[in-house]
């Protein structure tokens, strides 16, 4: 699964590399997929919790060890917000550019199909 994505992260299409619609996909195949969406989820999750610790460290250093705006804490305070904002907004991009590629997996491999019982 990884190569895959990894190879229409390059620019191939699916059919370049071996997939194609008609093909059957086993389980571990749907699994694997599962397994990658939650990883990306997973991975914007991080990004935003990173994001929001930087900030209360921040706040914090601002707030409680500055004297007034010019002291150096204060200075530190508003360079971890500044960081929390940039680590939110890579996540957010991974997130966003990882959904485009994923998008152009076949189809097959993203929805298993309905056995009749």
């Amino acid at each position: 699964m990884i190569g895959l994505v990894q190879n229409l992260q390059k620019g191939r299409n699916s059919k370049e590399i071996g997939f194609e619609n008609e093909k059957r996909y086993s389980l571990s195949d749907h699994i694997a997929f599962d397994q990658f969406l939650l990883a990306i989820e997973r991975n914007l999750l991080l990004h935003v919790t990173t994001g929001l610790n930087m900030t209360v460290v921040g706040l914090t250093m601002f707030r409680f060890f500055s004297r007034h705006r010019n002291d150096l804490y204060a200075g530190i305070g508003m360079m971890f917000f500044v960081i929390a904002l940039l680590i939110v907004l890579k996540g957010i991009g991974d997130y966003i550019r990882m959904k485009k590629v994923l998008k152009r997996i076949p189809p097959g491999v993203k929805e298993p199909e309905a056995k009749e019982i």
